[in-house]
C-alpha cells in the first residue's frame, strides 16, 4: 500500500514538473539535487527516469530523477518596451547658442558685404559714353588677287601653246604703305555699339617671264612692273557685357564687315628679244593689269577691356565668315618696229569666293583730359578662299570674237579644278597706327 502511494506521488510530481517545463523559457531552470548541489542548466529532454540537461559550457549530462530533489523555474524577464519617440539633439548650452549666433551673424555680414560690393561694381560700371577715334600709320597688304590670276593664266596659256612657249609668274613681295582709320563707339550700361572704317595701301612688283614668239621660233619674254594694292574696310559691331565691372569688361560680339581690295598696274612693260640673227620680231609694249575683289559677311567673337593704372587695353578677336567675287583684267599691247608687227590680246576672269578668316585688334588708350586721349593700336586680319564659281573670257587680235561657251568651260577647268585650288593664297593685312580720341560722358 505504501509502495503504491509513493508511485502516485512520483507521478504527480513529475506531471507538475513537465507542465512547468512547457510554460517557461528553457534557459530558466534551476535543479536542486538531493546531495545539496544546485545546477542551472537547460533541460534538453527527459523520460520517466532521467533528465538530459545542457550546461552553460555547452556540454550535456544525464541526471537520474531519483537524485533530483526539485526543479525550480525562474520567471521570464519581459523586455522593457522600446521608446519609439525620436530623441532630439541635446539642448545646447546658452554659451554655445550665443557662439553659434555670432558665427551666423558674421557669415551673413560677409554675404551682405559681397552683395553690396557687387552692387557698387555694377553701378560704377554703368556707362553712357560716346567715343570717337582717329588714327594713322603704316600697313602692309598681301593681296592674293593679281598674283593668283597671273599664276593660273600663265599655266593655262602654257598648256595651250606650242613650241615650248610658256609663262611663269613670280610671287610678289609686298612693301608697307599708309594706313588710316575712323571709329565711333557708343557705350550704354552693358551694351556697346561700334561703327568704323579703315584703309591700308601697299605696293608690290609684278614679274612674269617665259618664252614667246612666232610659230617658227621662240625667244625670251619679260613682263615687269610695280603696282599698288589698296584695301578698304567698313564694319559694325554689337556686344553685351556678361560681367560688368569698373576695371574690366568681357563682351561677346557679333558684327558685319565688308572689304574692297584692288590692284591697278598701268606701268607694267613687256619685252621680247626677237629671233636671231636679225631679231626682226623684237617687240616692246605695255601690259595694263587690274584685279579687284569684294567680300562681305558676318563675324562673331569676343571683346575684352582692361584698365591698368591710367591706361585702358582694348582687345577684340573676330571670326570672319565672308563671301563675294573677284575680277581680273589683263591686256597686252606690243609692237615690233623692225617687222612692223603688233600684238594685241586680253584676258578677263570672274570668280565667286567663299572666305573664312579672323581679325585681331589690340589698342592701348591713354585718357588725357577734357575728354581727349591718345591711342596706339595693332590690327591684323587674314582669310583663305574657296572657289564657288568662275568664268574666263579671252580676246585675241587673230580671232574676231571669243567663244563664250568654250571660254566658260576652260575657265571652270582652270580655276575650279586644274590650277586654281593649288594656286590659292591667303590674303593678309596688318596695320600699326597711332591716333587721338575724344570721349563725351553723358552721365557727367
Amino acid at each position: 500500500m505504501r509502495r503504491l502511494k509513493n508511485k502516485v506521488r512520483a507521478a504527480i510530481f513529475f506531471g507538475c514538473m513537465i507542465f512547468s517545463l512547457t510554460s517557461v523559457h528553457p534557459n530558466d531552470q534551476v535543479i536542486y539535487m538531493k546531495d545539496g548541489r544546485v545546477i542551472t542548466a537547460e533541460i534538453v529532454s527527459q523520460t520517466a527516469f532521467k533528465v538530459v540537461i545542457k550546461l552553460p559550457d555547452g556540454s550535456t549530462k544525464e541526471i537520474s530523477k531519483q537524485d533530483i530533489k526539485r526543479i525550480a523555474f525562474k520567471e521570464a524577464k519581459t523586455p522593457e518596451p522600446k521608446d519609439k519617440t525620436p530623441v532630439g539633439p541635446p539642448t545646447p548650452a546658452p554659451e554655445e547658442v550665443v557662439k553659434q549666433q555670432e558665427e551666423e551673424s558674421k557669415k551673413q555680414a560677409v554675404l551682405d558685404e559681397k552683395t553690396e560690393k557687387r552692387k557698387k561694381q555694377i553701378e560704377e560700371a554703368k556707362r553712357n559714353r560716346l567715343e570717337i577715334f582717329l588714327g594713322t600709320g603704316s600697313g602692309t597688304v598681301n593681296f592674293q588677287g593679281a598674283n593668283f590670276y597671273d599664276q593660273v593664266i600663265a599655266v593655262g596659256s602654257s598648256i595651250g601653246q606650242d613650241s615650248g612657249k610658256f609663262e611663269y609668274s613670280l610671287e610678289p613681295k609686298p612693301k608697307s604703305g599708309k594706313a588710316g582709320s575712323f571709329e565711333v563707339r557708343y557705350s550704354w550700361n552693358r551694351y556697346v555699339g561700334e561703327i568704323g572704317a579703315s584703309s591700308a595701301t601697299s605696293s608690290a612688283t609684278q614679274s612674269i617671264f617665259g618664252l614667246d614668239g612666232p610659230s617658227g621660233g621662240t625667244y625670251p619674254k619679260f613682263i615687269q612692273g610695280n603696282y599698288d594694292v589698296s584695301m578698304k574696310h567698313v564694319f559694325g559691331n554689337f556686344s553685351y557685357s556678361v560681367y560688368p565691372h569698373p576695371k574690366y569688361d568681357v563682351r561677346p560680339v557679333i558684327g558685319y564687315h565688308q572689304f574692297w581690295s584692288k590692284t591697278e598696274n598701268f606701268n607694267s612693260t613687256i619685252f621680247g628679244t626677237g629671233t636671231a640673227p636679225a631679231f626682226t620680231e623684237q617687240y616692246f609694249g605695255i601690259v595694263p593689269t587690274s584685279a579687284s575683289e569684294v567680300l562681305k559677311g558676318y563675324s562673331f567673337g569676343v571683346q575684352y577691356d582692361l584698365k591698368v593704372g591710367g591706361f585702358e587695353i582694348r582687345t577684340g578677336l573676330h571670326i570672319l565668315k565672308l563671301q563675294g567675287f573677284g575680277t581680273y583684267d589683263r591686256n597686252i599691247y606690243a609692237y615690233a618696229p623692225l617687222s612692223f608687227d603688233s600684238q594685241s590680246n586680253g584676258i578677263q576672269t570672274y570668280n565667286k569666293w567663299i572666305a573664312n578668316g579672323a581679325l585681331l585688334d589690340i589698342r592701348l588708350v591713354y585718357p588725357w583730359k577734357y575728354g581727349i586721349g591718345f591711342w596706339f593700336g595693332l590690327n591684323s586680319m587674314n582669310w583663305t578662299y574657296t572657289i564657288s564659281d568662275s568664268s574666263l573670257s579671252i580676246k585675241n587680235e587673230n580671232v574676231s570674237d571669243s567663244n563664250p561657251a568654250q571660254d566658260a568651260v576652260l575657265g571652270k577647268l582652270l580655276f575650279e579644278s586644274l590650277v586654281g585650288p593649288g594656286a590659292l593664297k591667303e590674303t593678309k593685312a596688318t596695320t600699326i597706327q597711332i591716333g587721338a580720341t575724344y570721349s563725351y560722358d553723358f552721365n557727367k
